[in-house]
């Protein structure tokens, strides 16, 4: 969020070069209750972005994303997921730094070519919650029921990568579809890790009863130490969508070189 506030005041200050832009659109998720398709695209999304060209071809992205996140095991093709019967919903909030590149030489307004294919990396941070709902149909923090046998941290690093395509409409305002991909340092998005815990041990941690936390924890009543996730270290969340932005220039021309 500091990211943000500081590209806007210099925005505000110097008004050149700079673009602002929206971005809504899908989002989807990857991790040990969909170890296998990049394309699970089942939620939404939306975020802001402010950015600095330094030139035609490169740029520096302040970017905010929000995203929907949901996934089940009553929904995969793999028999043994469904009978583990998992399954997870809640937010993810990015905030990162981004580098773009452009392929052809942009410059709205002004520019011959009016449109261009354009790549993007850099590093981020994001605030989780995993949810799922109760016997009584209330939506719990998963953390809380101690899942995995402790309270993990809701926060973790992220390294986007992506890649999208712009046009210009008309003076500083542009068009575009963008697919990004967020490799995340956790492996708590799904709040599924590790190995099945014993209630037992939790003692006067237990959040409630046995037959609740049951429902929640191991739905499918698998063996105490058996492997409950897919052992792969980190999750990925991934949004797809269209972009809208202005460019500003100082004193309404453009200064690129």
């Amino acid at each position: 969020m500091l990211i943000l506030i500081f590209f806007a005041h210099a925005a505000v200050a110097h008004a050149q070069e700079w673009e602002a832009g929206l971005q809504g659109g899908a989002s989807g998720y990857m991790g040990d209750l969909n170890p296998e398709n990049p394309l699970a695209f089942n939620d939404w999304s939306a975020g802001v972005f402010i950015k600095y060209n330094f030139d035609h071809t490169w740029g520096l992205r302040g970017n905010f994303a929000y995203a929907n996140l949901f996934a089940h095991d009553a929904y995969s093709n793999v028999q043994q997921r469904q009978n583990r019967y998992l399954g997870f919903f809640g937010a993810v909030k990015e905030a990162s730094l981004l580098v773009d590149f452009n392929f052809f030489k942009w410059l709205p307004q002004r520019g011959r070519i009016v449109y261009t294919p354009y790549i993007f990396a850099g590093i981020g941070g994001i605030l989780f919650e995993p949810k799922w709902r109760n016997a009584s149909g209330n939506d719990v923090k998963l953390r809380h029921y101690y899942t995995e046998g402790m309270i993990y941290q809701n926060r973790a690093v992220t390294i986007p990568f992506g890649a999208g395509f712009k046009y210009n409409l008309r003076g500083p305002w542009s068009i575009g579809v963008e697919l990004g991909y967020r490799l995340a340092l956790t492996d708590y998005l799904d709040d599924v890790s590790g190995e099945y815990f014993d209630y037992d041990d939790l003692g006067s941690y237990a959040p409630v009863p046995r037959a609740d936390w049951t429902l929640i924890a191991n739905p499918s009543n698998a063996p105490i130490g058996s492997q409950r996730g897919d052992g792969r270290p980190y999750d990925s969340f991934m949004t797809v969508g269209i972009t809208l932005s202005y460019t500003f220039f100082k004193g309404g021309c453009p200064e690129w070189r």
